[in-house]
């Protein structure tokens, strides 16, 4: 009877515990206030839906009529009604132009009341890329601010966002601060995301929020090109290999991707190679193993451990863990595979010139910790490890 009576004490206090935890996450939400008065609740910010088109999403309280209204300095323009679904509105944006800037204008009950700028590819001829990576945002508010504040300084194309952008999935109201901490950020250049486990819920917020069903028929895996750089987004669930669908897929975009000879990124939540807390995923190192040896993938992006990684090249691939962007750091002691490893809040930008991709770890004081050159991967026959 004091055996049970003990372990039921141990459980109450762990159950309290817990909730403890879980309020103060809770919390932490509810203590950000976006300090930019705006007319919109979340947004601008645009998604790619292919080679020339994108959606540009925003969310207000009431339901005005809404428009995005386009231009680039050439004199191509649009305009566009936005739909509203689910509380968020989508203006789907069609037959845009490769290369220039576009500026659009949302325009509510016909008001211009916020604008924003993006791209959607390269121009004919141009070689230079610039992007960043960062992920693991969750609760951690003032990192997640100061990395988009020094992010919106940077000259980039585009985000890749690794996954975790909140904490807690099934609840909008963070989804909501997510959204505005990134304004100023997503206000200047697309994201590109893909999905953490601490993103999926019932409600569906992320595949509303990312417009899963226009971008990829529904799937959370999808592809994208951005000049010679083809950019594979992975979904949980790539460890299957050739049981699942999306192995097949992700097989048929590398192998047109090696034919044309792009240069290839993949990226994800779940880390094939990790010297942290969560460590290597064997499945998920193998099948994205296999597929990056088969068709030359230079390079692959993770987050989910909560630090920062750079792999030495294995079978010609180099791997990169960026999962500190406000999730708790935890630490990392370095494997026989780590180029470079340090546990610190941090962003990854990462400069394509032609067939060369270079990274540079950026932290908060805006000093790079480390930088990784790779070239060009050739396919090669593929040799389990």
């Amino acid at each position: 009877m004091l055996h049970r009576s003990f372990c039921a004490r141990v459980r109450l206090l762990a159950c309290v515990a817990a909730l403890a935890i879980v309020a103060g996450c809770a919390q932490n939400y509810l203590e950000w206030e976006d300090p930019d008065p705006h007319p919109l609740l979340i947004g601008p910010y645009v998604i790619l839906t292919g080679r020339d088109g994108a959606i540009v999403g925003f969310r207000v309280l009431t339901s005005p009529d809404a428009e995005v209204a386009w231009k680039t300095a050439d004199g191509k323009t649009g305009r566009v009604r936005a739909r509203l679904n689910a509380g968020i509105y989508a203006a789907t944006l069609e037959g845009l132009p490769r290369g220039p800037v576009i500026e659009y204008d949302v325009i509510l009950d016909g008001k211009p009341v916020t604008s924003g700028k993006f791209r959607v590819g390269t121009a004919p001829g141009e070689t230079r890329i610039r992007f960043a990576t960062f992920g693991d945002t969750r609760n951690g508010h003032a990192v997640h601010r100061e990395i988009v504040t020094a992010l919106a300084r940077e000259e980039i194309d585009f985000i890749l966002n690794t996954g975790d952008y909140v904490q807690n999935g099934g609840r909008v109201s963070e989804w909501t601060t997510f959204f505005q901490i990134e304004r100023p950020l997503l206000a200047k250049v697309p994201i590109i995301p893909t999905t953490g486990n601490h993103d999926l819920s019932g409600r569906g917020y992320y595949e509303r929020f990312f417009f899963v069903s226009q971008v990829s028929k529904g799937r959370r895996y999808f592809a994208t090109d951005w000049g010679n750089l083809r950019l594979i987004a992975l979904d949980n669930g790539i460890e299957c290999n050739r049981a699942c669908a999306q192995f097949e897929y992700v097989r048929r975009v590398l192998a047109d991707g090696a034919a044309q000879g792009k240069l290839m990124v993949m990226f994800l939540h779940h880390a094939p190679y990790s010297s942290g807390e969560h460590g290597s995923n064997v499945g998920v190192a193998r099948a994205i193993g296999e597929l990056a040896q088969r068709y030359g993938v230079e390079l692959v992006i993770a987050g989910h451990d909560h630090h920062y990684e750079r792999t030495k090249p294995i079978d010609g691939t180099t791997y990169i863990v960026s999962g500190s962007a406000g999730a708790p750091i935890r630490p990392v002691e370095p494997s026989d595979f780590t180029a470079s490893a340090r546990t610190e809040p941090h962003y990854v930008l990462i400069d394509v010139d032609g067939e060369r991709i270079t990274t540079r770890a950026i932290n908060l004081r805006g000093e790079v910790f480390d930088t990784g050159v790779i070239e060009q991967n050739p396919a090669r026959v593929y040799k389990p490890r």
